[in-house]
């Protein structure tokens, strides 16, 4: 985040010849950096369900301005990454059975369009670059190292997403990612520490999309992405909407006088 802190002072050239060795970052450059760190971290699952964010708040954490953090804001508001209260706070929104369903299904169904062209459409660099992520996705869970988990996760599928080779179709999953980062990384804290452990789930589900790209065959490939995002969709549903539920009866039940 620090990175969008900018130096002020000038570079002065050793000659009049000479040109500054950087360029002054623009006004429309450092709108796009705000926009790129918070939607980053949405996709991440920085910010969980319900959390209120401020735009001042934001501004601190990025070191910046409140200006380019409003116009990202309300980019991201568009976007139904954040939503605006009527009284104008600002919230990472919430989610509920139905929505959640709706947004899983146009995950799986775009996200399995996109690797199927992956499949056809991926050079043996682009290949070697989901491996990579994979890899990296792998030793982060075998260290415990949750966050790096998320990000490399993040890395494989768009790894995957951009060997498809569809501007629109990167644009559009890069949006669907962004209303669902925040139940995406509950997902994997949850089941870090479930019994049917994240390692076993995600890396069979990976393994299978590795296994369909490299026989460069679209339907495996599909399927395999397809099932990876609705096995962790049902896993967190039913720890958000079951076990919560029970959980919260538990906790206002009355107890019984000794």
């Amino acid at each position: 985040m620090d990175s969008l802190i900018v130096d002020k002072e000038k570079l002065v050239p050793s000659s009049e010849d000479d040109l500054p060795a950087v360029s002054k970052l623009s006004n429309v450059a450092l709108r796009e950096r705000v926009y790129e760190e918070l939607a980053n971290a949405l996709r991440a699952g920085r910010f969980a369900p319900a959390t209120m964010v401020t735009i001042r708040g934001l501004a601190e954490m990025l070191g910046t301005s409140t200006m380019p953090v409003r116009e990202a804001v309300s980019r991201l508001v568009t976007e139904r990454a954040l939503e605006m209260l009527p009284n104008r706070t600002l919230r990472v929104p919430t989610i509920s059975p139905e929505m959640l369903d709706e947004l899983i299904d146009t995950r799986a169904t775009v996200e399995g369009r996109a690797a199927a062209l992956a499949a056809q459409r991926m050079t043996p660099g682009e290949f070697s670059r989901i491996k990579a992520a994979n890899e990296a996705y792998g030793h982060a869970l075998d260290a415990g190292d949750i966050a790096a988990a998320v990000a490399a996760n993040e890395q494989l599928h768009f790894a995957i997403y951009r060997a498809a080779g569809s501007g629109l179709l990167l644009s559009i999953i890069e949006t669907l990612w962004l209303q669902s980062g925040p139940y995406l990384a509950s997902v994997m804290k949850k089941m870090h520490v479930a019994a049917d452990s994240l390692h076993d789930r995600g890396v069979m589900h990976h393994f299978n999309i590795l296994a369909a790209l490299a026989k460069r065959d679209p339907e495996a490939a599909s399927s395999a992405v397809r099932a990876d995002i609705l096995d962790a969709a049902e896993w967190y549903k039913h720890q958000l909407f079951v076990e919560g539920a029970t959980a919260e009866v538990e906790r206002t039940k009355p107890r019984k006088r000794k």
